[in-house]
C-alpha cells in the first residue's frame, strides 16, 4: 500500500492529498494543471511536501512530523518520464544497466537479458538511442526502471507523443509487466479510453484535490464535462493466436483465450500471436442470435456493466473475454438492456484492427 498525505503550495496553486491506495494497476487522471504530475514528483522525492507523509509498504519514505525525506534513489521506487530520457552517448544496453541498483533485495529483481526479453528490447541492446522509434526508447525507458527492482512504479504519462496502436500495444504489454510481477503502478494520464481500458483503479484529480478513488465505472459519473471527455473510441484489446489461414476465402482464423474470430487474412505465420483491437463503437448488440448477416463473428454473452461517460453509454459484456460496447442512450431503452441480460455481440470481420 502506497500511503499519501500531501500539502503542497505554489503561488497560485495547493495540492491536499490524503489517500491510501491499494497495490494496483491506478491511474491518476485529471485536467492538465491538476496536479498530477507534481504528486508522483513528490512521490519519487524529486519534490519535497511542505507538510505530511509518504509512506510505502509501511516504510516511511517522507515525514515532516519525523523530519525524515529518503533520497530518491533509496526510495526504491521507479519512475517513467514523458520523454524517455535516454543517455545519447551511451547504447540501448548501457542505457538499461544504469538503472541497476545493487543495494537492497527484491522479489522483482531480474537480470538485463530476461528484462530485455520481457520487454521485447533484446535485439536493440547494441542500438544506440537516436536510431530507435518513440515506442522503442520507452520500452527501454521502462526496462532500465524495472532492473533497479522497484517496489512501485511511476508513470508520467509517457506515450502521450506515441500513436495510438503503438500505445495499445504498449499499455497491454505494462499490464502484463504488473500482473506477472504484481507491480503496483501509479499512471498518469490524461485519456479516459486507457483508463477504461487498462486501469484497476482510478484517483480522479481536480484542483490538487481528490475528487474520486476506485474502479472505473465506480468514478465514470464524475467524469462529465470537458476537458476530462473526449470523443476518442474505446479500444477492447485481444491477443490471440493464428490458428489457420483460408486463402480461398481471403480469411484468417484466430484464437483468444476462450474465443474464436475470423479476420480478414493476416500476412502472419500459423501460430504467431497478434495483438487486435476491436472499437467499442464498432460492435453491434441484439438481443435475439442473428441470422443472414454478413458479419462473420456472433458471440453470446451477457451485461456485466452499464455505464454513462456524458452522453456515451458503455455497456460491458462478458463472452467469455470482456468486451466494452458503446451506444446511444436509446439503444439501451429500445432493447431493454440491463445488467444480467443475455446478449449477441456482432463483430464485422474488417472491424478489427491489428496493433503492433
Amino acid at each position: 500500500m502506497l500511503r499519501l498525505k500531501l500539502q503542497k503550495r505554489f503561488d497560485d496553486f495547493e495540492i491536499q492529498v490524503d489517500l491510501k491506495l491499494r497495490p494496483a494497476f491506478t491511474a491518476l487522471f485529471g485536467a492538465s494543471g491538476s496536479g498530477k504530475t507534481t504528486i508522483l514528483n513528490m512521490v519519487a522525492g524529486l519534490l519535497k511536501p511542505d507538510a505530511g507523509e509518504i509512506a510505502l509498504k509501511g516504510t516511511t519514505l517522507f515525514s515532516s512530523a519525523q523530519h525524515k525525506n529518503v533520497r530518491p534513489r533509496n526510495r526504491n521506487i521507479g519512475y517513467v518520464f514523458q520523454e524517455s530520457r535516454l543517455f545519447p552517448h551511451l547504447g540501448v544496453a548501457q542505457n538499461i544497466e544504469f538503472g541497476r541498483q545493487e543495494h537492497h533485495d527484491s522479489e522483482h529483481r531480474l537480470a538485463l537479458d530476461e528484462i530485455a526479453e520481457i520487454a521485447g528490447i533484446s535485439g536493440l541492446l547494441d542500438r544506440m538511442p537516436q536510431s530507435l522509434s518513440g515506442g522503442e526508447k520507452q520500452r527501454v525507458a521502462l526496462a532500465r526502471a524495472l532492473l533497479a527492482s522497484p517496489e512501485y512504479l511511476l508513470m508520467d504519462e509517457p506515450l502521450a507523443a506515441l500513436d495510438q496502436p503503438t500505445r495499445l500495444s504498449f499499455l497491454t504489454f505494462l499490464k502484463q509487466i504488473h500482473e506477472r510481477f504484481h507491480l503496483p503502478i501509479l499512471y498518469v494520464s490524461h485519456d479516459i479510453a486507457n483508463v477504461i481500458n487498462f486501469a484497476d483503479e482510478v484517483v480522479l484529480l481536480k484542483n490538487g484535490r481528490i475528487d474520486g478513488y476506485g474502479p472505473p465505472a465506480a468514478v465514470l459519473d464524475r467524469i462529465t464535462a470537458p476537458p476530462l471527455v473526449s470523443r476518442q473510441d474505446i479500444a477492447n484489446v485481444l491477443q490471440a493466436v493464428v490458428r489457420n489461414h483460408d486463402r480461398d476465402r481471403g480469411v484468417t482464423l484466430v484464437r483468444s483465450r476462450k474465443m474464436e474470430f475470423i479476420l480478414p487474412l493476416l500476412s502472419v505465420r500459423v501460430g504467431d500471436l497478434v495483438l487486435l483491437n476491436i472499437p467499442a463503437s464498432e460492435i453491434i448488440l441484439a438481443t435475439e442470435e442473428p441470422s443472414g448477416l454478413s458479419a462473420s463473428n456472433i458471440h453470446a454473452g451477457a451485461i456485466t456493466e452499464i455505464n454513462r461517460l456524458g452522453e456515451r453509454v458503455m455497456v460491458v459484456i462478458d463472452a467469455g473475454e470482456s468486451f466494452t460496447v458503446e451506444i446511444v442512450e436509446g439503444t439501451v431503452k429500445r432493447l431493454s438492456l440491463e445488467v444480467g441480460k443475455q446478449i449477441y455481440l456482432i463483430f464485422k470481420a474488417s472491424s478489427f484492427r491489428r496493433l503492433a
